[in-house]
């Protein structure tokens, strides 16, 4: 069952400033095992951030469909399993020379953080709550 936020948990969370999204992320995705990106016919969405290339995540589809409007209306959001995440992307994403922008808001990127930087992170704080 995919957990949806309420309306008053969207508020909440559109309030934080970028590090206290970028902690929200990392227990949310620790707890739900999923991180929402964007895609299209083309592949995922890519955003500028700090003269990175980075792609946009969000722990909630809702959070990431927000953003699917204007140039990205022809986008939807795809959950990616943590374990996915972890295993595949972080390599590739590395590879591809690309960081990632955690749950941007209109103000910014969010919190820009390197693949491995990332993966550490959810690692460390998956275990903490095994």
């Amino acid at each position: 069952m995919e957990y949806q936020l309420t309306a008053e948990e969207l508020n909440r969370i559109t309030t934080l400033d970028a590090e206290q999204r970028y902690a929200y992320f990392v227990q949310a995705v620790a707890d739900l095992e999923k991180i929402w990106i964007l895609v299209d016919d083309d592949g995922f969405v890519l955003v500028s951030a700090e003269d990175e290339r980075c792609i946009p995540v969000w722990p909630h589809a809702e959070l990431a469909e927000q953003w699917i409007e204007g140039e990205w209306s022809h986008c939807t959001a795809q959950a990616v399993d943590v374990d996915t995440w972890l295993d595949k992307w972080t390599s590739g994403l590395n590879g591809d020379e690309l960081a990632i922008a955690v749950l941007p808001d209109t103000d910014g990127p969010g919190v820009v953080v390197l693949p491995d930087e990332l993966a550490e992170t959810l690692i460390n704080e998956m275990q903490d709550d095994a």
